[in-house]
């Protein structure tokens, strides 16, 4: 049973555990429910039963060589977004060498393959609405190790993988692999089809010592998600506030921030996760220089809260330093017309997350 907002707000965080129920919870890098599939480990950090049924998320890792056949789901919308290494993937007559801040947007019946051109690849695996992740726990084999296995162990046959696939809506059609294209991916499209982006492009919004960038919007997703890069020098908390009816979802892919939920502190690093449900009194703080991170956020009611308060702009870097600002009426505004409850001022440092 869901809780409700106020109860929400009560709800302290779980840390590095799958809490089965759409609870705030942090995960480390590194955590989760680990299985190996044909050689690379797969880290499950979120399930559809830990989320609300409303999406899942997987770290792929694996040495040079790892890959994956074609498949194409025929429910889940995909965002792959490379951590470490170096990614090779195929989409229906292109393909692209990804590096790290490299992304890859897949809609639903798009065939899609990967192979790890590196001798340690990551990337995130998101998937909305979730569910798919299942897959893995049915052809994979859990394991302990934190890494990927220095020699594959169980190799799930092409029949395996297929008749387990089938009950998920996964298929593997046979399409054929294509040399990439060195093409430096600049933009969105307008509707929603699958499309790479290169690491800094996308729609970029900045404001005092602080860059946001859309990775995706609605019409890129179905109005399932929409997916921002930040990046920022040390900036202090934001006010305490929550959302009621979407979700928000935090990597850190770079440097160090704090995340404050419901009243506990918690230090995430690159690869850290932390899931904040509708509800959850949330604020984060930016602790290292040119600190970076991507949010998630599900479903997409938030899409244009950016713009109420960041200017547009076509430079790839914040400005560090000069006198501080804050579009405050903008700000206002946002509160009045969106899914944004402010509840107090930035929270002071105390009670930290007691972190197995």
């Amino acid at each position: 049973m869901s809780l409700s907002v106020e109860e929400m707000n009560r709800q302290l965080p779980v840390a590095n555990a799958l809490p089965g129920e759409a609870v705030p919870y942090y995960m480390a890098s590194g955590e989760g429910a680990r299985y190996e599939i044909n050689g690379q480990l797969v880290t499950v950090i979120a399930r559809a039963a830990d989320t609300g049924g409303i999406f899942s998320a997987a770290y792929i890792s694996g040495g040079m060589g790892a890959e994956s056949p074609f498949v194409s789901h025929s429910i889940e919308h995909k965002t792959l977004y490379v951590f470490d290494g170096i990614l090779h993937v195929w989409l229906p007559g292109e393909s692209r060498i990804l590096t790290p801040g490299d992304s890859v947007v897949i809609p639903p019946n798009t065939p899609h393959a990967y192979r790890m051109a590196s001798h340690y690849t990551r990337f995130l695996n998101w998937m909305t609405p979730g569910g798919g992740e299942a897959y893995y726990e049915r052809v994979g084999t859990p394991i302990d190790s934190h890494v990927p296995p220095v020699r594959p162990g169980h190799r799930a046959s092409p029949q395996e993988q297929a008749e387990v696939g089938a009950e998920f809506g996964i298929t593997f059609p046979d399409v054929e692999r294509v040399a990439p294209s060195f093409k430096h991916d600049a933009g969105l499209p307008p509707t929603q089809s699958p499309y790479f982006l290169s690491a800094g492009e996308g729609e970029r919004l900045v404001s005092y010592q602080t860059m946001f960038t859309y990775l995706s919007r609605p019409a890129n997703t179905g109005s399932n998600y929409f997916a921002v890069h930040t990046k920022g020098a040390k900036t202090p908390y934001i006010p305490l506030h929550f959302h009621s009816e979407h979700t928000e979802n935090f990597l850190c892919t770079e440097g160090r921030m704090w995340l404050y939920a419901n009243g506990r502190e918690m230090l995430l690093t690159k690869g850290d996760f932390v899931h904040a449900p509708a509800g959850t009194i949330h604020s984060f703080a930016f602790d290292a220089h040119n600190t970076q991170m991507v949010g998630f956020l599900t479903p997409s009611v938030f899409n244009g809260f950016f713009e109420y308060f960041n200017k547009p702009t076509d430079d790839y870097m914040y400005t560090e330093g000069g006198e501080p600002y804050m579009d405050m009426e903008g700000f206002g505004r946002a509160q009045a017309e969106m899914d944004l409850t402010v509840v107090g001022p930035p929270p002071q440092r105390r009670a930290a997350l007691d972190i197995p």
